[in-house]
């Protein structure tokens, strides 16, 4: 547990500073429900591509694609924004 308050992130912005980082793109999660035959006849759910989530600071409205541009960026690395 941090003592960080609710609705403040760890650590800060590179851009504006705010403590408002969050995951942007949240992992889809597929749920197919019971069923039972499937691992009978070996029938697996939907295969996905495990995608890294991006991180959004929701006081400024960047984006960045995943972890390394966020820590590229804080080290005065070139900016990343996909959006």
């Amino acid at each position: 547990m941090t003592d960080e308050p609710a609705g403040r992130s760890a650590e800060a912005c590179p851009r504006c500073g705010a403590h408002r980082l969050a995951v942007a793109t949240p992992p889809k999660i597929v749920d197919l429900g019971y069923q039972p035959l499937n691992e009978v006849y070996s029938i697996h759910g939907e295969v996905t591509d495990p995608v890294a989530p991006g991180i959004e600071c929701l006081a400024c409205g960047t984006i960045w694609g995943d972890l390394e541009a966020l820590r590229a960026e804080e080290s005065g690395g070139a900016s990343h924004d996909p959006a």
